[in-house]
């Protein structure tokens, strides 16, 4: 059984309750209005609000047999934004390389390639954490000209995929959801006839010839894009700032029994919670003196709580797979703790190691889903999807000369001036943001 499991829940109810209360007043008067356009609002506020009176009136077994697929549904809903919003970064890269043709008085790159390439090395070079010298050649790669053809992208793809054999399972699952969500797979799946701003972008943007593009076009285009990022970051913040909102409210359920409370904190964020909830019945985001009034109450309340709980002794990894009962709620309630909103509650749901044979039926089928895709879309497309997915995998190159030849070959093959300009230009903005001089 988990060690002080009546402290764990205390602090975890303590922390939960304040920030609840917080955010769902944050919520309800800075809710984006291009949320309410997109016609989820009012559903899921509704179904959010039931759970919530639920809580609040004692009913905990109620509001758990309930909320898990509430929080599935939000969950399936932030990934429909990620595959949206990773669609139209691809348009937004391959519309990025033309701007030199349309857009005047840009400033000219003075570093040659070579001398680019040199000062890419030792910058890559110049941090001995090897995490972050990764990060920084998957973002190089990225900004990279794209020069090869499909088969030896194809290739790359695969031989990078090997390296997942024997590890983890979860961590293969993982970078195939990536690889499908940056190459126009995921979009083809999870467009839904709700967004119809988005869907009119998109449909515009696969439209868009790049071979007949004139500045009208070009300006067009990315304005269109502007405008659904805009959307896209103001949905994406409401679906986050709700799933956080259910994921304190399970854990409130989750520890209402066992919790030691203090009354007047208590007192204050749930009168806070039904002066909100009465704003909602009312549909109205004036919220009144009275309501703003008590947060004061509540300052300082979840950071206290929150440092309680991670002083606690109690780890994930030492509950998953024990028969007790409490130890299984506890690594539920750190999963809601944690700080990843959207996290799977059912854990990894394959254990083991990846073989072979597994990693090529997963690499077959990508590849499979991905080539009607790359034979269908323009060139700049396909070097959008190319530049995106290799910057996903993981880093194969053999040695600092294979990775040298690999960036002196990608802007040698690349006879596009403007292409070429614009992503020399991002490399060297990459390198100044880290504070790194030329050489």
């Amino acid at each position: 059984m988990v060690r002080n499991w009546k402290r764990i829940a205390s602090a975890a109810y303590g922390c939960a309750l304040a920030r609840l209360a917080l955010n769902m007043y944050l919520y309800l008067g800075e809710l984006p209005v291009e949320y309410e356009e997109s016609g989820k609002q009012k559903q899921w506020e509704q179904q959010y609000r039931e759970l919530l009176g639920w809580y609040l009136d004692g009913e905990y077994i109620r509001v758990l047999e309930k909320i898990d697929g509430f929080r599935e549904q939000v969950r399936q809903e932030m990934e429909t934004l990620v595959a949206y919003s990773d669609a139209i970064q691809i348009y937004e890269y391959a519309l990025s390389r033309m701007e030199r043709r349309f857009v005047k008085d840009l400033p000219q790159v003075e570093v040659g390639e070579e001398e680019l390439t040199g000062n890419l090395m030792r910058y890559l070079a110049a941090d001995g954490d090897v995490t972050l010298q990764n990060q920084r050649i998957r973002e190089t790669l990225r900004q990279l000209p794209v020069r090869f053809t499909r088969q030896k992208y194809f290739s790359m793809v695969h031989d990078a995929l090997t390296t997942y054999i024997g590890a983890d399972r979860l961590g293969l699952e993982e970078e195939m959801y990536l690889l499908r969500s940056n190459s126009l797979i995921e979009i083809s799946r999870k467009r839904k006839d709700d967004y119809e701003q988005l869907n009119r972008c998109l449909d515009q943007l696969f439209a868009l010839s790049f071979r007949d593009l004139t500045k009208v076009s070009y300006e067009d285009a990315r304005e269109q894009m502007s405008q659904c990022i805009h959307l896209l970051t103001a949905l994406s913040e409401a679906c986050n700032n709700l799933e956080e909102m259910v994921n304190d409210l399970y854990i409130l359920c989750l520890t209402g029994n066992e919790a030691l409370r203090d009354s007047s904190r208590e007192e204050a964020a749930q009168a806070i919670l039904w002066g909100l909830m009465e704003q909602y019945r009312l549909e109205s985001r004036e919220i009144p003196e009275d309501i703003a009034g008590r947060l004061p109450e509540l300052e300082g309340i979840q950071e206290e709580y929150y440092e309680k709980y991670q002083a606690l002794s109690y780890r994930q990894g030492e509950a998953v797979g024990q028969e007790d009962e409490t130890d299984l709620l506890a690594a539920r309630v750190d999963m809601l703790m944690s700080s990843s909103s959207f996290a799977r509650l059912e854990g990894k749901e394959k254990q083991g190691s990846v073989t072979r044979e597994e990693l090529e039926e997963a690499a077959a089928a990508f590849l499979g889903e991905l080539e009607p895709i790359l034979s269908s879309c323009q060139k700049p497309v396909m070097r959008a999807i190319m530049a995106n997915t290799l910057s996903d995998l993981p880093i194969v190159f053999g040695s600092p000369d294979e990775l040298q030849d690999y960036i002196q070959n990608s802007l040698s093959c690349c006879t596009d001036p403007a292409e070429k300009a614009t992503c020399m230009e991002l490399l060297l903005q990459i390198m100044e943001t880290d504070g790194y001089e030329l050489v």
